[in-house]
């Protein structure tokens, strides 16, 4: 199962408490024996709605609680003067492509989003395709996910994560968002002006830079 918690913090900490929290992230594999792989990434400027950091990680045997109840993370939190909150899904990856496994030095976006609860499953299905076929177009793209969420491992409201891997920022600035096909077919289904849109309006849009690929953990 993998975690991704966006993390939000107070205001201003101190480089000392934000050294702590990257040393507790990156402890975490060893305070606890299900947590395969973890990765704390700094938010890039131009984000929107999700905090400072993307905290990602892969766990054994379903329990993404593993991770966020851990005492060290669990701690750091309770402290108060450096999270203000974290904002967690969890899910089993579903749909999946690495296409380049030995990317190195990218960039990795994470898009929360919530579909509207009342829209018809096939109509889901179908937003779901396209956003799937945006790789297709958008050769920037190196890696993807798209999975939907489940509250019942971690609850939420978010219901879906879209997750892509860029070899570079302008991959995500420029290649993708400024595309045909996500101004043409993707971004109606966000548009409230648009008859198809699905997608309410608060979404969580951050990207960070990862040494390697995070899509691809095995």
């Amino acid at each position: 199962m993998r975690l991704v918690a966006l993390v939000h913090l107070r205001r201003e900490p101190s480089p000392a408490r934000l050294a702590d929290l990257e040393a507790v992230v990156a402890g975490l594999p060893d305070e606890v024996s299900a947590v395969r792989r973890v990765h704390l990434g700094k938010h890039l400027p131009g984000c929107v709605g999700g905090g400072h950091y993307t905290l990602d990680a892969l766990v054994d045997g379903g329990d993404a609680n593993a991770v966020l109840g851990a005492p060290s993370l669990r701690d750091l939190v309770d402290a108060g003067d450096v999270v203000e909150r974290l904002d967690p899904v969890a899910f089993e990856p579903q749909h999946v492509s690495i296409a380049e496994p030995a990317i190195e030095n990218c960039v990795k976006r994470t898009l929360f989003l919530r579909v509207f609860p009342e829209t018809p499953a096939d109509v889901v299905e179908e937003f779901e395709r396209v956003i799937m076929a945006m790789p297709d177009h958008i050769d920037a793209i190196r890696n993807w996910a798209c999975s939907r969420t489940d509250p019942t491992a971690v609850p939420t409201s978010w219901t879906h994560v879209w997750e892509q891997e860029y070899a570079d920022k302008s991959g995500l600035e420029v290649d993708y968002m400024m595309h045909p096909y996500h101004w043409g077919l993707v971004d109606g289904w966000f548009d409230p002006e648009c008859p198809q849109r699905i997608v309410d309006l608060v979404v969580a849009h951050v990207y960070c830079p990862a040494a390697e690929t995070i899509l691809g953990w095995k």
